[in-house]
């Protein structure tokens, strides 16, 4: 098996998207993206959520719902 080289040079922060319509991003999911950011480096990388049913988690950097996405693209966004 070949060690994968690294993808990023530099890495702003990690995030996950959870896109269900009744349940928000939560603990679980946060313990979760935790163990993911451990796994890819050892440095306190900012962790940033994406719900569609909000976030029920403490500790995000950002937290980004609907609204928030289709602010970006609409003009003067």
């Amino acid at each position: 098996m070949c060690p994968r080289a690294p993808v990023a040079r530099e890495l702003f922060f990690l995030g996950s998207i959870k896109w269900l319509e009744r349940s928000p991003f939560d603990e679980r999911d946060l313990l979760a993206l935790q163990r993911h950011r451990a796994a890819v480096t050892d440095e306190p990388v900012p962790l940033v959520a994406i719900s569609r049913s909000g976030v029920q988690a403490a500790g995000l950097r950002a937290v980004y719902g609907p609204e928030d996405l289709l602010a970006a693209w609409r003009p003067g966004g």
